[in-house]
């Protein structure tokens, strides 16, 4: 608990940073998604954390596929490092259509919030960020080192308000959307060394997923789809699947 509410106390410079910067890849990425960094060290080097000093580092492994978030020298108060990917096929989906959310991870032992998925949530459907849920190591992984929203006894936080913890299948079940200005990171904001594997923020999911019967009109269909990936025949099978799932 003492990490999550650490952890909302920089999260809105973090978010401004993460916006910025992940918006202007989203813009020019291309057909490949690859694994990215972020760093408090580097951050801070830029300038984007305005006068607060924060220490952390992201390394990417030789292959892409991994990184290691080092956080072991303390230099500030908020000292952070974590990974993502320029785009995300969760933006702007109903949580309760996500079916992957998962990471490994080895190294330092889990804090109460560290390693963690941060997952930007929008809760009136205007697209921006109300808060961030996450999902930590401590609460999701198998006893393993897989952390995963599937994982029994999985409890996710968000910071609404008070700090509140809830299963995945409850907190789904509001009926809100992943906000479209941030997308889905992985992050450790304490102190440690852990090595990030694995990670999958939805980039397997299937982009366009229709949630809606207007989106459905006026040939929206053609270019829709269900969440396991698969078209729709017509705009009535598009209605169909938002009434029923099916």
């Amino acid at each position: 608990m003492r990490a999550l509410k650490h952890s909302a106390r920089f999260l809105s410079i973090l978010a401004l940073v993460l916006s910025a910067a992940l918006l202007g890849n989203a813009v020019t990425a291309t057909a490949a998604n690859p694994l990215l960094c972020f760093s408090g060290t580097t951050d801070t080097a830029a300038g984007k954390n305005g006068a607060a000093v924060f220490g952390g580092t992201c390394t990417l492994s030789p292959d892409g596929m991994s990184a290691v978030l080092n956080n072991s020298v303390p230099v500030g108060s908020g000292d952070y490092s974590g990974v993502y990917y320029a785009t995300s096929n969760l933006s702007g989906k109903l949580v309760s259509d996500i079916t992957q959310l998962s990471f490994d991870y080895t190294g330092s032992a889990a804090t109460a919030g560290s390693p963690r998925i941060s997952l930007p949530i929008d809760t009136n459907n205007n697209g921006t960020t109300d808060f961030f849920l996450f999902i930590s190591a401590s609460q999701c992984s198998n006893g393993a080192g897989h952390v995963d929203i599937h994982n029994a006894g999985c409890t996710v936080f968000w910071t609404a308000g008070p700090v509140s913890g809830e299963s995945w299948a409850t907190f789904a079940a509001h009926g809100w959307k992943v906000a479209t200005d941030n997308v889905p990171f992985v992050i450790a904001d304490d102190a440690g060394i852990w090595t990030v594997s694995n990670v999958q923020l939805g980039q397997g999911e299937a982009a366009n997923v229709a949630t809606a019967k207007n989106e459905c009109k006026k040939g929206g269909w053609a270019n829709l789809t269900r969440a396991n990936g698969s078209s729709f025949k017509n705009q009535g099978d598009c209605i169909q699947y938002v009434n029923t799932g099916k």
